[in-house]
């Protein structure tokens, strides 16, 4: 087992990015969604074919799936999501992570999808886990973009959800005492580190700072105090794991990162790990035609998992 303390992107993110620029939600933002409680998440739907569900990250857009489901060519059913409280969406009520969880299940059942493959980044990765151990028999097989099954652990091997309470809290309680330029600055920091193209940059900057913060903090402690790894033996569709280990380049080994990652997800039969060597954690941005090439390979080789499904 692998004992190094190696911060891959997936957790740099969710202990840096968090500290970003969200605002609270306006008061006008707030008499807009007055009339209609809060949805867990937007939903975005497109194409024909085998339906795929595309999960955003942290205070992400579901608009960072654009260019991939354009490479797409509209031949699977994409259902693109924007989580609550991320990117303008309307908040809702903590608890995040479980609500979401519960949500996405929901709508599986309620859309009738036949298998579909999830597709998540970050902490979307973490959710697709999740549904993907609650409801097995409704998943037809997931993708997960530089993202782990328990975050903190990748820092502290002896770290347990339990013990991150404290710690979680006292950040949660650092993040809430932020000024909205702190966290600009700090935003910009980060993402710089997590995406090369400075336009891409901006793109994720403006997300965050119309994310509602107050989702951002709960998102931060939740994660950090969830351990996904003891679940994943439910998981029984197949898995592709796509990490990133560009940003650490010159600091830590590429094999300490992927041993990590290999540990991680050494609970998860299904799973097959590839680290990217072009990529930082934005994958899908960073090296879109390297990520093309596995996501559609890990559709190819699970053709039979989903059966056809046509957009209504």
């Amino acid at each position: 087992m692998c004992r190094c303390r190696v911060p891959p992107l997936a957790v740099m993110i969710a202990v840096v990015l968090l500290s970003g620029c969200a605002t609270s939600s306006t008061g006008a933002d707030t008499a807009a969604t007055a009339a209609a409680a809060p949805q867990a998440f937007h939903v975005e739907r497109s194409g024909k074919g085998r339906p795929l569900v595309f999960i955003p990250g942290l205070s992400s857009s579901g608009e960072v799936w654009n260019e991939t489901v354009a490479h797409l060519q509209g031949k699977y059913d994409c259902h693109v999501l924007t989580l609550a409280g991320f990117a303008g969406q309307p908040a809702i009520p903590a608890p995040f992570f479980a609500t979401e969880r519960r949500a996405l299940a929901d709508y599986l059942r309620s859309q009738g999808l036949e298998k579909p493959i999830l597709v998540g980044h970050s902490l979307g990765g973490v959710l697709a886990m999740a549904v993907a151990a609650d409801v097995p028999e409704l998943v037809g097989g997931v993708v997960i973009v530089d993202s782990l099954p328990f975050l903190p652990a990748s820092m502290d091997p002896s770290a347990t959800a339990e013990s991150m309470r404290s710690r979680a809290e006292e950040m949660r309680t650092l993040m809430r005492m932020q000024t909205v330029e702190q966290r600009s600055m700090q935003s910009r920091m980060a993402l710089r580190n997590f995406i090369t193209d400075e336009k891409k940059v901006d793109v994720a900057a403006r997300w965050g700072a119309n994310s509602d913060w107050e989702t951002v903090t709960n998102a931060y402690y939740e994660l950090s105090t969830t351990d996904l790894r003891p679940e994943l033996s439910r998981i029984t569709a197949p898995t592709l794991v796509l990490g990133s280990w560009v940003a650490l380049k010159g600091r830590v080994p590429r094999e300490a990162v992927e041993a990590v990652y290999q540990n991680q997800y050494s609970k998860l039969s299904t799973a097959h790990v590839v680290m990217n060597d072009k990529a930082r954690h934005f994958i899908m941005w960073d090296d879109p035609e390297g990520f093309y090439q596995e996501l559609d390979g890990f559709l190819g080789a699970h053709a039979s998992v989903a059966q056809v499904q046509s957009h209504p």
